[in-house]
């Protein structure tokens, strides 16, 4: 089949888009999406250093988003997203976090607003979207793009763990901000790890033994961070049971079980620089003290401070004076709160309750968390329903894409409800860059095959894979 005919079967998008000359397409919007694939493998290869380039109080992140709303603006297709009920819920979730956030911009000034990108930074969201549905061929651009990043973040992420945990502040520093050139918190490495664990186990993605091995030590080497480590072992377990991919899974996990008896048995252990160790036995230990207790007193110090900390949100906001409005965004929760921690280990002191769904709670009230809830059960919804629509119609590539989306959004919401992860860029963006992602493409799904009979997804996929990105000539692009 010719690529005018597949051109043609794109038009049942129409809905959704607005004609667009196809060389204006390429020349026009096609950069922007190059340069936020290139933001998001900044954030996930150098971190917190990479977060810092700009000028305060403008740094790359905020910039690139200025940017992609100018144009998200310009392809007409902002009102269609809002037809999906996740957006719609999204967008009344971000006015009450604004209508919590400007009566403290004149008493915090910058820190209101940096503390509302939380939920604010959902904007990347809809601009992800809008250029989805302005050309749905990017759709294979995006997946071709982290099938590259993939194949080289297995044997980074080794080198990343490394650099960040046990090398750290010997790494030569960004001038003027004293920031390792190399500074990726293990939370946000383990959901980058389990993602294109997912991708390769749902067969995204070919991959060698040696890719294999480097990504196995890369997951083994974040065990110290608990969140981290729950985060990327429970998705992967949700996508291989979704995906009935558990029998691809059981060669590794028996060679894993030997090897880490193995370690066990021998008390084989790296430490970190932050005095933290690498080994069987510190993973035994950060298991007991998610399930329970453990016998580390550091791991239930933190533990305790934690849940006393969660507790005493709960008590002034669902059954307290702040359950309406929450104490608003720009405050800084920990000195309120009376849980100042982290500058005993040197940084700066924490602001929020490495919880981000309780950091919404206190922040906006009941309501505020009643809204993060729906927008998450709505999208993970759509997600589900797409996802065993196309299984039943024998659209494998894309049940897989939903699946795959899913599962890695779910690492990031678990690293979160441990860590503080969505409050920054570095994984904030990557967040609600994903949100956007699955819901553009359930959109995308939903409007090319309602209208066309079974069996026409295969040309569709094929145009593609073979059609990545707009070519010059005559004729529209949708």
């Amino acid at each position: 089949m010719n690529g005018d005919t597949l051109t043609d079967t794109f038009q049942t998008l129409r809905p959704y888009t607005r004609p667009t000359p196809r060389v204006a397409l390429a020349t026009r919007d096609n950069w922007y999406l190059y340069l936020l694939i290139f933001i998001l493998v900044g954030y996930a290869c150098l971190g917190h250093s990479f977060a810092s380039l700009g000028v305060g109080p403008l740094y790359i992140g905020d910039l690139t988003l200025a940017v992609g709303l100018l144009v998200a603006a310009r392809t007409n297709c902002i009102s269609p997203l809002f037809g999906a009920m996740p957006n719609l819920l999204l967008a009344i979730l971000m006015a009450w976090v604004v209508s919590r956030t400007l009566p403290y911009i004149e008493i915090y000034g910058l820190d209101a607003i940096r503390d509302s990108v939380i939920v604010m930074y959902g904007l990347f969201a809809f601009v992800v979207i809008a250029l989805l549905l302005q050309a749905p061929q990017r759709l294979a651009v995006i997946v071709r793009a982290y099938s590259r990043f993939a194949g080289f973040y297995a044997p980074a992420g080794v080198v990343i763990v490394v650099a960040s945990a046990f090398v750290g502040k010997g790494l030569p520093t960004i001038p003027g901000s004293g920031i390792p050139v190399i500074d990726v918190r293990l939370g946000e490495l383990s959901t980058h790890l389990a993602g294109i664990a997912i991708f390769a186990l749902l067969g995204m993605r070919r991959v060698t033994m040696w890719w294999t091995l480097a990504l196995l030590i890369g997951i083994f080497s974040i065990s110290p961070n608990r969140g981290g480590m729950v985060a990327c072992l429970l998705s992967i377990a949700m996508a291989a049971v979704l995906g009935k991919q558990l029998t691809r899974l059981v060669p590794i996990i028996l060679v894993c079980g030997a090897i880490f008896l193995v370690a066990l048995a021998s008390g084989f252990s790296v430490g970190s620089e932050n005095g933290r160790k690498v080994g069987a036995i510190e993973i035994l230990e950060n298991v007991e003290s998610v399930l329970g207790s453990s016998n580390a007193g550091n791991l239930d110090d933190t533990k305790k401070w934690r849940l006393q900390w969660w507790g005493a949100i709960e008590d002034y906001t669902v059954n307290g004076p702040y359950f309406w409005i929450g104490k608003g965004f720009g405050i800084n929760l920990a000195e309120a709160d009376g849980y100042m921690v982290g500058q005993e280990l040197g940084g700066p002191p924490l602001r929020s309750p490495h919880n981000g769904h309780l950091t919404i709670l206190a922040r906006a009230g009941v309501p505020g968390l009643l809204l993060w809830a729906l927008v998450l059960t709505s999208w993970f919804a759509m997600m589900m329903r797409s996802m065993v629509k196309a299984r039943r119609r024998g659209d494998v590539q894309f049940a897989n894409l939903f699946l795959w989306i899913a599962c890695y959004l779910l690492a990031v919401l678990i690293d979160a409800s441990f860590d503080v992860a969505l409050e920054g860029p570095m994984l904030g963006i990557w967040f609600w860059c994903l949100y956007g992602l699955g819901g553009g493409s359930a959109m995308i799904y939903r409007a090319a095959f309602n209208t066309l009979p079974p069996g026409s997804t295969v040309p569709i996929l094929l145009w593609m894979d073979s059609h990545a990105e707009p070519q010059q000539g005559s004729g529209e692009a949708v």
